[in-house]
């Protein structure tokens, strides 16, 4: 007979009679009350072996999952990261040709500025010159004037003599 009692044991167990012995009905009546507890105990243990073998099982999902979970977790982090690393670069870049255009722009603005300049001062010396040749102009003409009217005052004078006479 081994350490552990079973349910057969009890069931089978038969004792040898003595003298002055316990009394047998009391003794099996109390064996039988052994043995249905033993049976109940058998099952709550196989129960209890059966609910502690799912209890395993769901351990060991959530142990896969809390680790997927991490992983996923890991993942997600990483690729924010490469993301925001992405977006800080191309955002750098847009920058860059922002501010190269911008400076392109200025540099546009300031030599159409410049030409501008240039051309009002070529403007103003053309006119500086033309009123000078227009001043040189006129004074011929008024000199020419003065030169034709002279001799008109001359013929006029010759026509009373003329007339006079």
């Amino acid at each position: 007979m081994s350490d552990i009692l079973t349910v057969l044991d009890v069931e089978k167990i038969s004792f040898s009679k003595a003298m002055r012995g316990y009394n047998t009905e009391e003794v099996e009546e109390f064996l039988e009350k052994v043995a249905g507890s033993l049976q109940i105990y058998s099952e709550k243990i196989k129960t209890l072996e059966v609910q502690l073998s799912r209890f395993d099982e769901q351990v060991r999902e959530y142990t896969e999952l809390k680790q997927s979970l991490q992983e996923a977790l890991v993942l997600a982090q990483k690729s924010a990261e490469e993301r925001v690393s992405s977006a800080e670069s191309k955002a750098e870049v847009i920058i860059a040709e922002a501010e190269a255009q911008a400076h392109k722009i200025v540099i546009g603005a300031k030599d159409r500025v410049d030409a501008h300049k240039r051309d009002i001062e070529r403007l103003r010396q053309i006119r500086y010159q033309f009123v000078a040749e227009f001043k040189g102009l006129l004074a011929k003409f008024g000199s020419m004037l003065k030169s034709l009217e002279a001799p008109a005052d001359e013929s006029e004078n010759e026509k009373e003599r003329e007339d006079c006479r």
